[in-house]
């Protein structure tokens, strides 16, 4: 480097490290370095730089070099050690020290250090040592660059241990605990770097632990921090934190957990009632207490007694426990009574504890209340009865308790009515001053239950009791019968009497005097020797037995107690119902005859008593018929269930009297069970026939049968007769009946069937009459009927214009019965009955065949109809090739087809100019128009058709220019042209292939050729190339040739791997030196 000066900064460069050089160091630069070394052992840190491990970091290094001047080397040192160094100049060289060389980077521009894939023990104070050429004055950077690296590492985890050495999952609740206990906890800090800041914490409050213990293990601290808190209300709801802060993360770390803390209640207090309450009101005492966790226990007392709502129905305690924010609970309970006079002057009482309380055996915490409560006059009267005659003086005394004592009104009641205490005549007392009640002079109506109702300021009280005061008195009577209804003679029942007391007192008869029909029959009880059987009865029971007729007579008594004889009731009679006598039954008339009445009659001589005027009646042994209880009976109408045996008897009360039984019979006028139709129909052809009719008759009656009016002789062979006589039907209600079936005997008819027209006839049913009725008859027609035929439509061809109506067309047919007409089209029914009325307008779809089918049930028959839709014709133009000249056709498409052309060439002004009809030739729907042949511009041709109906619509065609030779052929002509081009080329196609396979196969002759062409035998036949340019060459040479050598401008045809038939000779000396290369496909000279 010459003479050139050197100045750096920082520590002393090693002298291995040093610069090689021989010239002498000026003094200044000896000085200047003795300062720097000085300068460095004081020199602080210009920068720190926090990273994680593993990851990299870049540490910079300020370099000024307007101030310093060029920079001739960097030296980068961690703590004393150099670690890399990098040389500036034309080269730049970089040198790192060995055991950083895969993780140190020394750059430039700027200069830094990059450390990579950092380590803890790259943690160190690193410095950048700079060089320069010429040091300015003015640069300060004699001492290097400070830079204090310190590796981060989060820590693996933090754990909350608790007493036992537990983990404390965070967020977890730790408990329950009680207040004043303590709380020990160890939260530890592991694996991380550089020392972390542990502190316990109660939400903002930070508490007071010991000092942590670090310790250190391969360059990562664990920090533990013991935590040993006494317990207090104000940890309720509060989490315990630990607190980690440190560089290596970048927010603090909290791990905390809630404890369940249990604290004593702080205050209890009841209120309710202020000053006092009144019976009857309801009471709500509440009870709060406050500050507990858990909730408390609570329990009321009345006086000393325990308060339970199970015990009591009328009580009822509500206790809710609220839990507030801190976490106690605040529990309030509710004692809801109804206030009673038993609760006056009690003191009520609430007591809670809860666990807190009963660990520390703490005495429960209560408070109390004293209940007042006024209440009304609770009354008792005394004594319970009294008993007294009358004019006697009877005392009612009434005590009674209250609150407030004082009164503010008496009554007395008897009986619950209001006892007039101000008739001094007959009481005294009964007011506020004298509360008892004194009656002066009994009487029989001062009988009854007695009771005192006092009132005060806060209601009134009834005595819950009664005085029953009895006064003395003589009986009055009454005759009671058990039982009290007619006694029946038949029953052979007992009737018992009873003297009953109406009025007396007492009221129980000692003796009883009986009365028959106002005369003695007996006084009980009877105590004479003879009668010691009715010395010791009930005097007011008589009995008779076994009532009859006897006993019908007015009963009476008298009775007797303390006060002597009461006087005689009034009559009682007694009533005995016996049956009425035999009965007797008749009917009129004596034979019934059917759908008519009959009445029977029932009478007896002995009504019975009460009189009998009801009466029950049977049928056929069933009964008695609940709905009849007349004497007559009037059954119509008569029927088959008729005939059968009738009862009666009469019956009343008493009983029911002999029955009477007749038996009725009943007999049938002539009657139809089975008539002729009023029309009978038979197919034409039917080989076997019948009428039939079935005459209901008792007494029996025969049956005859007429045609036309007169009567059928038995020798006649064309019919003959089958009779039975009928049994009754109960299911039906036909009595005996006649049946007679009329058969028509086939085979002696004119072609043994029956003719349409000549034997339609009225056949009739005639039956003799009886006693009861007269001759009946029944008639019917006797229809032949047939299949229709000769069916007809009125028009056979309709013709009609395209959106027009067409008129009806009528259907006729021949048919018995008559038949039944529907019109058909396209296998649809379009309408029904005989008549074809279309009332839409026609179009062109709807021309063609319709059919009348005529039916009945033999058959059915058709007729058709044509209708013809005429419409106008559309037009189509088509340009074809005719007898070699350009022609346009153009084609009708009407009804009918026969059609008038009109030619035209629309101008350019949008005029026609007319050409004419055209030629038709032989056809009716078409025409031709020639073409021209020298025209050369573009031109529309139209054409216009018309029939009977009108004009149709024109039709257009666009001739651009004169039609090419293939244009004027018919299609057909052009399909059979292309095809034979596209067979042309297909067989063109197929010699090709065949040629190709021809060649590849000579091919694979000349290559097992070739082995004998490399020995100089000849590669072609002998007169193969006579007539070539080159033929009499000497054959080409077995020496190979190099493919590598071919630098001149031909193109050979084995080179390319192209084959050209015989001429191969020059691929034989190539194929056996050069193999083709497998992978790109080049040919390589074999070695």
């Amino acid at each position: 480097m010459g003479n050139m000066a050197l100045r750096r900064s920082g520590k002393a460069v090693p002298k291995s490290n040093q610069l090689a050089e021989n010239s002498p160091i000026p003094l200044s630069l000896v000085l200047l370095l003795f300062f720097a070394l000085v300068d460095s052992t004081s020199a602080q840190v210009d920068t720190t730089i926090s990273q994680q491990e593993s990851h990299s970091v870049v540490l910079p290094c300020p370099v000024n070099a307007e101030k310093c001047g060029k920079l001739h080397s960097l030296n980068w040192f961690k703590g004393d050690e150099r670690i890399a160094a990098m040389l500036l100049g034309d080269s730049n060289v970089t040198s790192v020290n060995k055991e950083f060389d895969e993780r140190v980077t020394v750059e430039q521009n700027p200069y830094r250090l990059v450390i990579k894939d950092l380590k803890i023990s790259d943690e160190d104070i690193y410095l950048c040592d700079t060089t320069f050429f010429i040091p300015e004055e003015t640069c300060d950077n004699f001492n290097g660059y400070r830079i204090e690296l310190r590796v981060l590492v989060p820590p693996t985890e933090v754990v909350i241990l608790d007493a036992k050495g537990d983990r404390i999952e965070n967020g977890s609740v730790v408990g329950p605990m009680q207040e004043r206990q303590s709380l020990k906890a160890t939260c530890t800090v592991r694996n991380t770097r550089p020392q972390p800041e542990v502190s316990w914490f109660r939400g903002t409050k930070r508490l007071t632990t010991y000092s942590p213990t670090h310790d250190l293990i391969d360059g990562l601290y664990t920090s533990t921090l013991e935590l040993d808190w006494q317990l207090s209300r104000e940890d309720l709801a509060q989490d315990i934190e630990c607190r980690v802060k440190s560089a290596a993360i970048q927010n603090v770390t909290v791990t905390k957990f809630s404890v369940d803390l249990q604290v004593r209640p702080t205050s209890i207090n009841i209120n309710g009632v202020k000053h006092h309450t009144v019976q009857g009101s309801k009471v709500v005492l509440t009870c709060d207490i406050r500050g507990a966790r858990p909730a408390v226990n609570l329990t009321w007392y009345n006086t000393t007694t325990i308060i339970s709502s199970d015990e009591n129905e009328l009580t009822e305690i509500r206790t809710k426990a609220l839990e507030k924010s801190d976490g106690t609970f605040h529990t309030q309970s509710e004692l809801i009574f109804n206030a009673t006079r038993f609760e006056n002057d009690h003191v009520f009482r609430c007591e809670a504890e809860n666990i807190v309380l009963q660990i520390n055996r703490e005495k429960p915490i209560s408070s109390a209340l004293t209940l007042e409560v006024l209440y009304p006059p609770v009354v008792k009267v005394s004594p319970s009865d009294i008993i007294a005659n009358t004019s006697e003086i009877v005392l009612l005394n009434c005590e009674y308790v209250a609150n407030p004592a004082s009164l503010t009104k008496v009554e007395w009641y008897r009986n619950d009515d209001l006892v007039n205490v101000n008739d001094t005549t007959h009481y005294k007392g009964g007011n506020s001053e004298n509360v008892a009640l004194v009656i002066q002079s009994t009487e029989k109506e001062d009988i009854g239950n007695y009771s005192c109702q006092l009132s005060n300021n806060i209601g009134k009280g009834t005595s819950e009791h009664k005085i029953n005061l009895d006064v003395q008195y003589a009986p009055s009577v009454e005759i009671l019968m058990i039982p009290e209804g007619p006694v029946k003679e038949s029953d052979e029942s007992n009737v018992t009497l009873f003297c009953n007391v109406l009025d007396a007192n007492p009221s129980v008869l000692t003796k009883v005097r009986w009365y028959a029909n106002s005369t003695l029959l007996k006084e009980l009880p009877d105590c004479e020797e003879s009668r010691e059987d009715l010395c010791h009865i009930d005097p007011s029971k008589l009995l008779l037995e076994s009532i009859g007729r006897g006993f019908f007579y007015n009963y009476s008594c008298e009775g007797f107690n303390a006060a002597g004889w009461g006087p005689r009731s009034e009559d009682r009679e007694l009533l005995v119902h016996y049956e009425p006598g035999p009965a007797a039954l008749s009917h009129f008339p004596l034979v019934a005859v059917k759908k008519k009445s009959v009445t029977f009659s029932c009478s007896v001589d002995d009504p019975g008593f009460p009189e009998s005027n009801r009466f029950r009646w049977l049928r056929g042994g069933r009964g008695p018929l609940q709905d009849i209880v007349t004497k007559d009976w009037t059954v119509e109408p008569v029927g088959l269930d008729s005939r059968t045996n009738y009862s009666c008897y009469a019956y009343n009360e008493g009983g029911k009297g002999v029955m009477a039984t007749v038996n009725l019979e009943v007999h049938a006028p002539p009657f139809f069970i089975k008539n002729l139709p009023q029309y009978t129909g038979i197919l034409h052809s039917l080989s076997n026939a019948t009428l039939t009719c079935r005459i209901e008759c008792v007494p029996r009656c025969d049956i005859s049968w007429q045609k036309d009016g007169v009567p059928i002789e038995k020798n006649d062979t064309r019919y003959f007769v089958k009779e039975k006589y009928m049994d009754a039907s109960p299911a039906t209600g036909d009595f005996e009946s006649m049946l007679s079936v009329l058969h028509f005997n086939m085979p002696n008819w004119p072609d043994s069937k029956f003719n349409i027209e000549a034997d339609n006839a009225n056949y009739t049913c005639v039956s003799t009459g009886n006693s009861v009725g007269g001759s009946i008859r029944s008639r019917t027609y006797f229809g032949i009927e047939y299949a229709p035929e000769n069916t007809t439509v009125s028009e056979n061809i309709v013709y009609v214009q395209e959106g027009t109506i067409p008129g009806r067309v009528i259907c006729k047919s021949r048919a018995n019965p008559e038949p039944s007409y529907k019109w058909i089209f396209k296998n649809q029914t379009i309408a029904n009955g005989n008549a074809l009325i279309i009332n839409t307008p026609m179009n062109r779809n709807d021309n063609g065949t319709y059919t009348c089918r005529a039916f009945n049930k033999h058959g059915s028959s058709i007729a058709k109809t044509v209708i013809e839709v005429h419409f106008k014709p559309r037009c189509e133009i088509e340009r074809q090739e005719i007898d070699d000249q350009d022609t346009l056709v153009c084609i009708a498409y009407g009804n009918p087809l026969d059609a008038d052309f009109s030619w035209s060439i629309k101008t350019e002004n949008e005029t026609d100019e007319i050409l004419g009809s055209g030629k038709k030739e032989t056809s009716v729907d078409k025409s031709f128009y020639i073409l021209q042949t020298d025209y050369a511009i573009s031109r529309t041709y139209r054409c216009v058709a018309n029939n009977t109906v009108g004009y149709g619509p024109f039709c257009e065609i666009e001739v651009a220019e004169q039609l090419a030779w293939w244009q004027l052929w018919e299609k057909n002509t052009l399909i059979i042209l292309v095809a034979a081009i596209l067979g042309l080329m297909l067989t063109v196609i197929i010699i090709c292939c065949i040629i190709i396979c021809i060649c590849r196969r000579r091919r694979r002759q000349d290559k097992l050729n070739d082995k004998s062409s490399s020995l100089g035998e000849p590669l072609t036949e002998p007169g193969e190339y006579e007539n070539l340019p080159f033929h009499g060459l000497q054959t080409a040479p077995n020496k190979p040739i190099n493919a590598n050598i071919f630098d001149d401008e031909f193109i050979y045809a084995d080179l390319e791997s192209q084959h050209y038939g015989p001429i191969n000779y020059k691929a034989a000396s190539l194929y056996s030196q050069v193999k083709k290369n497998k992978k790109s496909g080049a040919l390589d000279e074999f070695k």
